[in-house]
């Protein structure tokens, strides 16, 4: 699907002026609608493709192995849920960025740190401290999604 055209023009605006902006996605397919921002993102922002923090509380859709995430890919493949042929974009993304995976107990270690992206998976668990600690980890121009 395409994304509207105020989603990547406020995309645009936020770089240009340095600023964050926050993203709440609700569905099933929230997961699919991280590429499409990220891409975005990369082609406003002049410099190399922005780092993604992905922060979860328990369990997160495919492993951050990437040998662990082949298997599960694998699986997939053999179960019928996921088309060989047809590339997912999902899985190009994890291949492709630099990705830096988090437990929501683990914040606390990536304060210092800078990101392009930082993505909250579990919104039910976030509390405002963690919530804090992790936009203020976003450089500006970057993009924070629930």
């Amino acid at each position: 699907k395409k994304v509207d055209s105020r989603v990547r023009t406020l995309i645009e605006n936020c770089a240009k002026k340095r600023e964050r902006c926050m993203f709440v996605i609700v569905g099933d397919k929230g997961r699919d609608q991280v590429v499409n921002l990220h891409n975005i993102l990369s082609r406003t922002v002049v410099k190399a493709r922005p780092s993604v923090l992905w922060c979860y509380k328990k369990e997160l859709y495919l492993s951050s192995h990437k040998k662990k995430r082949m298997k599960q890919v694998k699986k997939l493949m053999q179960r019928g849920l996921m088309d060989p042929e047809k590339e997912d974009p999902f899985s190009v993304f994890m291949a492709s960025t630099q990705i830096r995976y988090c437990y929501y107990s683990e914040t606390q270690n990536i304060l210092g740190n800078t990101y392009g992206m930082c993505v909250l998976q579990d919104f039910e668990a976030i509390s405002p401290n963690l919530l804090a600690r992790t936009v203020e980890t976003v450089e500006g121009g970057g993009i924070i999604i629930l």
